[in-house]
This record gives structure tokens, sequence and C-alpha cells, in this order.
């Protein structure tokens, strides 16, 4: 991950811990009105909340709230939220009631699991756009290399240019060389001789390959030698998409094809 990217993510963090510091602040005067309780005293209960903040953001590092090529605005995400303000609530009832044994209000939990999931979610879309505006501005882009100028590669690099995506394609390799010169406004360069020289010539840090799977074994051994970031999708190892999961046998991953993708694969 380069510096600007490490960056944005850190701001990312920062802004969560704040925004789930919030959420107890948030929850306690909606409950209690907006004044200090004296029989539910607001720095005992903030000193909880605080405590519980960074094992909550520990847990969203644990459940990949962070990746960076996640979508929004989708349910795999909400239910990762979901997941953390669930957690969040947990953690604090436990610690409070070993700590100060006596609770003062039930409904308290259920404003701050709100809370925190509405202003955790909010905030992630709003730090998307703000990744949208550094990529159009060339900040904490990985420099793409697409191999392959098929219907695969044309509708990547439609789909990455449209959602401004941090991953952004800078040159094209055409591995059987036809007459394409652009794909979508990003130049073809040549074929597979033409390798090394665009990966110096362009800066590349990240390699998409969606063609010349005979090629694969070394474009991949090049990539880790150099420390550059290596994707392919499923379709060139004849797999379509929604048949496949990863697999874990004995913690050794895997990549498993699936005849009919069931319901649950959508949950776990």
């Amino acid at each position: 991950m380069n510096s600007a990217l490490i960056r944005l993510k850190i701001l990312q963090v920062i802004v969560d811990g704040l925004l789930i510091l919030a959420a107890f602040a948030l929850a306690y005067f909606f409950r209690i009105g907006f004044y200090f309780s004296s029989d539910f005293p607001f720095d005992q209960y903030f000193l909880i909340g605080a405590v519980t903040m960074p094992f909550t953001l520990l847990f969203m590092f644990f459940i990949r709230a962070y990746k960076l090529s996640q979508q929004i605005f989708s349910f795999r995400h909400i239910q990762r939220i979901a997941f953390v303000a669930l957690e969040n609530v947990f953690l604090f009832m436990i610690l409070y009631y070993f700590t100060f044994r006596e609770f003062f209000s039930r409904l308290i939990l259920i404003y701050l699991f709100l809370l925190t999931l509405v202003l955790i979610w909010a905030w992630h879309n709003i730090f998307r756009w703000i990744m949208k505006k550094a990529s159009s501005k060339e900040i904490g882009v990985y420099r793409t290399l697409i191999i392959g100028t098929n219907r695969p590669a044309e509708r990547i690099i439609k789909l990455l240019i449209q959602q401004k995506s941090h991953i952004k394609p800078v040159a094209v390799i055409d591995p059987h060389g036809s007459k394409k010169t652009v794909v979508h406004g990003i130049p073809v360069v040549g074929k597979m001789n033409v390798f090394e020289n665009t990966i110096a010539k362009h800066d590349i840090d990240f390699i998409l390959q969606t063609d010349n799977l005979e090629q694969s074994l070394n474009i991949i051994n090049y990539a880790l030698a150099n420390n550059i970031k290596y994707v392919m999708p499923p379709e060139l190892l004849g797999i379509f998409q929604g048949h496949q999961t990863l697999e874990e046998i004995e913690g050794q991953p895997f990549l498993k094809v699936n005849a009919k993708k069931k319901w649950w694969h959508n949950i776990w």
C-alpha cells in the first residue's frame, strides 16, 4: 500500500474512533436528556466507552471492514458494520457491569447500537467519496497494467474508470497483437515483449490479467519478485462469476467451484 493510501486509511480509522465515542455520548443524552444525571454519571459511563472504543476498532480490522476493494453499499459491508455495532454494545455492557455492577438503562444499549451502525456506515460512504476524489487527482492510486484486450478486459477497464477506483488502469498489453490501439481511453502499448519495459516506464504497481493464461505463471513470478500486486478474474480459468468460493482445507486456501451457489454463501 502506498503512503497516500496509508494516510487516507489512518484518517478513516481515526474518524471511526471519534464517531464511536460520539455514539456513546449521543446515546447517553438521547436516553437521559441533554443534561448530566447524578443517578447515572456521565464520566464513568464515558470512561468505559473510551476503553471499549480501541477494541471495537481492532474488531473492525479483524472482520476486514477496511478492505479497499469492498462495496460500501453492499449487504456484506452493512453486515460487517452491524457486527461491529453489536460487538461495541456487548463489550461495553460487560466492561461496565464488571466495573460498576449496576446499569441504568437497557434502552441506552439500543441507542448505542443504532448510532454506531448509522454513524460508521455514513462515514464510510463519505470516505468512499473522498477516495474517488483522491483517485481522480492521482492520489493514492495503484497504477495498473491490464493484460488482455478481450471482453473481460474491456468490462473491467470501463468499470474501474466509471467507479473512479483507486485501481487505475494506465496501460494495456495485447498478448495476441490485435489492431486495437486504445481500450476505453487506455493505450494499448504492445504485446508481451514490452511487458517489463511497460512496468518500468509507467511505474506499475498492480497487474490485472484477463488473457494469455499460458503466461500467468511467469507474470505471477515477476510480480512476486518485484513486489507488484497481481489479480486475475475467475473467467481466465474457465470459471464463471458466482460459482467460485474460497475454501480452507486444514488451513490451506483453495478455490472451490460450486455448480450452483446457495443463498447462504452471501451470508458466510
